[in-house]
């Protein structure tokens, strides 16, 4: 080996040990960046939940719930980025290059980072169950499906902790590819099932109620749904389950952002939860009992619409401020979408 010899200091690997060695690195440092993206999320959450009157236990439930994803999280990418100096520093000559220590040994930093995300995933799944449930108005029949596919989830990852935690066995022995791969397809199924259902439902309503209703734009616009389903975990999990089954390396360059989207898909529904504008129990109800109201202005000639009612029977009140001393109130029947003033 020469210093004046560029070639003489690449490494005697094939192409496809290049190939490995590179997706590992490149996934680390993509997944890097979703981490920071996670921890600003997290930040700008908690000051809104902060932010927010705190009068009963769902308040301090969110709260708690995103801070123990985050710190998941931050675990879980603290060890990856232990085992990563080990793979190319501390144990850099190991027999075959950093891609086979990587592919062949464990190190009890790899084990956390495992654990950390796998446990992440629970709490992501469980999450979208419980929002499945909000804006399936709380039917104890949408609880039924999801919640054995988490069961599933969590007993094929118990048997994973397991194996590479008590019976020796590294990440890709042929037992835990098999495990995690029971493990990330139930999840998967599970996010992109109950993805499909969520849209469907708020495009429904968005179809019966959005185009009479403009305060229905926070519940039913496309970014929305795209929130309010974790659409985001859905879709990079589909690009991950492919090459994870055939082992292919791309899988390296998408895992460590698909285990930070485990806690980045549940942060951006607490935001809208925290800005008072996720669906809630009674969102489908009150789009459907919208209020028309009407204020006159002093100078006589204008009627400003603040609210579209929905199809069918709906009250409608007009506050005059301009036609007499005193203020009155007139209730309306409403029975048609469009509705004409004259005076």
């Amino acid at each position: 080996m020469s210093v004046d010899d560029p070639s003489s200091w690449v490494p005697n690997l094939t192409p496809a040990q290049f190939w490995v060695e590179r997706s590992y690195f490149a996934g680390i440092l993509i997944g890097a960046v979703a981490y920071g993206v996670h921890a600003t999320l997290f930040f700008l959450t908690l000051t809104l939940l902060w932010a927010r009157p705190r009068t009963n236990w769902k308040d301090y439930g969110w709260i708690a719930y995103i801070t123990v994803m985050f710190v998941l999280s931050s675990m879980g990418n603290g060890g990856q980025f232990k085992f990563t100096e080990m793979t190319w520093i501390d144990d850099r000559d190991y027999p075959g290059g950093p891609g086979a220590y990587q592919l062949e040994q464990s190190a009890p930093s790899s084990t956390m980072c495992n654990i950390a995300y796998i446990t992440n995933g629970w709490f992501q799944d469980a999450l979208i169950i419980y929002r499945f449930w909000i804006i399936y108005n709380r039917n104890i029949y949408a609880l039924i499906g999801g919640s054995i596919l988490l069961l599933g989830e969590i007993v094929s990852s118990i048997l994973l902790f397991i194996a590479i935690t008590t019976g020796g066995k590294v990440l890709n022995s042929d037992i835990s590819v098999k495990l995690l791969t029971a493990y990330f397809a139930l999840s998967i199924a599970l996010n992109i099932s109950l993805t499909l259902v969520i849209c469907l439902k708020l495009m429904f309503v968005r179809r019966k109620v959005g185009q009479l209703v403009a305060s229905s734009a926070q519940y039913l616009s496309v970014s929305a749904m795209l929130i309010e389903s974790a659409a985001l975990y859905a879709v990079v999990g589909i690009i991950f389950l492919v090459p994870w089954v055939s082992q292919n390396p791309v899988q390296q360059l998408v895992l460590p952002t698909l285990v930070q989207l485990e806690g980045i898909a549940p942060i951006l529904i607490i935001m809208r939860v925290a800005q008072g504008r996720a669906w809630a129990a009674d969102t489908e109800s009150r789009l459907n009992t919208s209020t028309l109201s009407f204020t006159k202005s002093s100078r006589g000639d204008t009627v400003a619409l603040s609210s579209m009612a929905s199809k069918g029977a709906s009250t409608t009140r007009f506050k005059s401020s301009g036609w007499s001393h005193d203020e009155e109130e007139v209730g309306v029947k409403v029975d048609e979408d469009v509705l004409r003033v004259s005076e």
